[in-house]
């Protein structure tokens, strides 16, 4: 197998604080790539700024001799340094970031094109601190993406993403970058070369007595799930852990491997402690509760195994431990409070509220703010209940994109569909929740209700996981998840559109693209967001073409770092319209100069 690898450091981000690990990192990383099968020294390339400044382009230019060369079977790009969670997307910073909207790698973005570029297997390898953007001003931050826009007929390719933090609520982030810097080590560097080295025997799959033993994706992402917590946890004497709870994303093949391992290596003990090397011992007997890390994952898996718990009225949380009370990892640290937080978004946000319809068979329903001003073009709206309301009239089309102004200046920009109800659900300042149920006065009433508490609790638990960032399923968890969810696409196409990025991940752009036919086909529109995760938008605006595609700007956070991979054109005077969506709700919501250059875009009637 030829493999290439790209291995970017960058100690020092314009005025953030240096990160001292970075460089030694790198080169282990590259002594490790060079000790392995398939690798080549002109097929290892360092890219760090020890001697000159780490750009967008230097990266680009190496990663396009790569994939233009047509020969390689895996591709490993791994960089150390500052990292940003902007609408929820992830961004490396380079040498110049902030001062420079480019200067930082759109990795969302970058992943995308990588599905459909010529390399077979790519892997991102994220040692950053996902730092929140309002700790270091970065939220005009664009970024760049590194891989050429080439896309090759034929099925997408295996993309496979390890973080060394989880992409969690903005709450959960750390705001200060100096203290960011404070904690952040290289531990998720060490505990992944030891594992890459094959001095974790237990994720070493020896497929023969003879012959190498290799080290897998979903293996590795175990292991690193369970040995991180403990690590970062004696690093940090029990203080804080947060800021590197380690995620991943898998795509790739049960046969794919990162290592080729051909004797096994002495277990050494982590530097760290002498507590931490039997980690899953400690994790699953111990005093750490893994229970406590993964709680979203099981709410969804509990979904997936039966049936029953959709139509019943309990949502399928983890129960309560029995037995004598003893200090846990849950009850000492952060993970406690954040389950807490979770099983609590997800009870406010299965609860219904507001009436099941209005007599113009369409409107919106607010919970947690109050809207102030509404404006489409060919619709009417009646603000009542003190803003908690809004009754929309749809004079000639099935749907509108209609701008929501809040009291406080922020807007939002979603469609009112005829015959279907939409609840917003804030908290603070985050649209945490869009969710549209068919009014009971049509005809799409009698199927949903029927399913009615099956669809609001899994877009509860969906919700919630993914203001976590923990909504993401691998293997065929994904495919059965994502089946339930789009089976409701006629009933609730926010579910739908929860479907549609779950599918993304899975690299099963096939299944969307059925979602948009099924959608233009059924309700006679398509949502921005599916439309564009099926790859059906240009780089050209034409309002002809996007008659029908509702709203005209991504509902949904994290589809703003997709833009950029498929040349997405926003209505004029639109262009730069991403710096005003606030960095980390959920749901796309704009700052009150966002919301005005909306309004005076929807006034010149460019846009329905």
């Amino acid at each position: 197998m030829k493999r290439a690898a790209v291995l970017i450091g960058v100690h020092k981000a314009h005025n953030l604080p240096e990160l001292q690990a970075v460089w030694n990192g790198v080169h282990a990383m590259e002594a490790w790539a060079l000790s392995q099968e398939g690798f080549t020294p002109e097929l290892v390339r360092t890219i760090t700024d020890e001697t000159e400044k780490v750009t967008p382009q230097r990266i680009k230019d190496t990663i396009k001799e790569f994939v233009d060369r047509g020969d390689l079977d895996q591709l490993i790009i791994y960089f150390s340094g500052h990292g940003v969670n902007l609408k929820y997307g992830e961004y490396w910073l380079l040498s110049d970031a902030i001062e420079d909207a480019d200067a930082a790698v759109n990795v969302k973005g970058s992943e995308e094109r990588a599905r459909y570029s010529v390399i077979p297997h790519v892997v991102f390898l994220s040692d950053a601190c996902r730092t929140a953007p309002q700790g270091i001003q970065a939220q005009g931050i664009e970024g760049s993406i590194i891989f050429p826009n080439k896309p090759v007929p034929g099925p997408e390719k295996s993309v496979d993403q390890f973080y060394a933090t989880l992409l969690g609520e903005p709450a959960l982030e750390i705001a200060d970058p100096k203290d960011a810097a404070a904690k952040f080590q290289a531990v998720y560097t060490d505990a992944l070369l030891e594992a890459l080295r094959g001095m974790h025997g237990d994720i070493v799959d020896w497929v023969s007595q003879a012959g190498p033993g290799f080290i897998r994706p979903r293996p590795l992402k175990k292991f690193l799930a369970k040995d991180l917590p403990i690590r970062v946890y004696q690093a940090t004497h029990g203080s804080d852990p947060r800021s590197q709870q380690p995620d991943a994303r898998i795509t790739s093949d049960d046969d794919a491997w990162l290592a080729e391992i051909n004797t096994p290596a002495a277990a050494v003990a982590p530097p760290l402690g002498s507590g931490i090397s039997a980690t899953a011992d400690a994790l699953e007997h111990g005093d750490f509760t893994l229970d406590q890390i993964t709680m979203p994952k099981k709410a969804l898996r509990a979904f997936i195994a039966d049936d029953s718990l959709l139509m019943g009225t309990a949502l399928p949380l983890p129960a309560k431990k029995t037995g004598p009370a003893r200090s846990t990892r849950g009850e000492l640290d952060v993970f406690s409070e954040q389950n807490k937080r979770f099983a609590k978004n997800v009870h406010d946000n299965a609860e219904p509220f507001g009436p099941l319809h209005f007599e113009s068979g369409c409107g919106f329903k607010i919970r947690g703010a109050a809207v102030d001003a509404c404006q489409a073009n060919g619709a009417q709206f009646d603000i009542i209940d003190g803003g908690q309301l809004v009754r929309a009239n749809l004079t000639a089309h099935p749907a509108v994109s209609t701008l929501l102004t809040l009291k406080n200046g922020h807007a939002a920009l979603l469609p009112a569909i005829q015959d279907f109800l939409a609840t917003l659900t804030f908290d603070g300042d985050h649209l945490v929740d869009v969710a549209y149920e068919p009014s009971d006065n049509s005809s799409r009433w009698f199927d949903y209700q029927d399913r009615l508490t099956e669809i609001r609790n899994l877009r509860a638990v969906i919700a919630s996981s993914s203001r976590r960032g923990t909504f993401h399923l691998d293997g065929p968890e994904a495919e059965t998840l994502a089946r339930r969810m789009q089976v409701a696409k006629g009933i609730d196409p926010s579910l739908a559109l929860y479907a549609a990025h779950a599918y993304r991940e899975q690299g099963n752009r096939s299944r969307i693209r059925q979602m948009v036919n099924f959608m233009a086909g059924d309700m006679g529109i398509g949502l921005f967001d599916i439309v564009l995760l099926a790859g059906k938008l240009n780089d050209q605006f034409d309002p002809q073409e996007r008659n029908h595609i509702f709203p005209f700007l991504p509902m949904f956070s994290q589809s703003w770092a997709l833009l950029p991979a498929y040349e997405v054109a926003l209505p004029p005077g639109l262009e730069k319209i991403s710096r005003h969506a606030l960095p980390d709700s959920l749901w796309t919501l704009f700052d009150a100069d966002g919301a005005r250059l909306i309004s005076q875009v929807i006034q010149q009637g460019g846009v329905r």
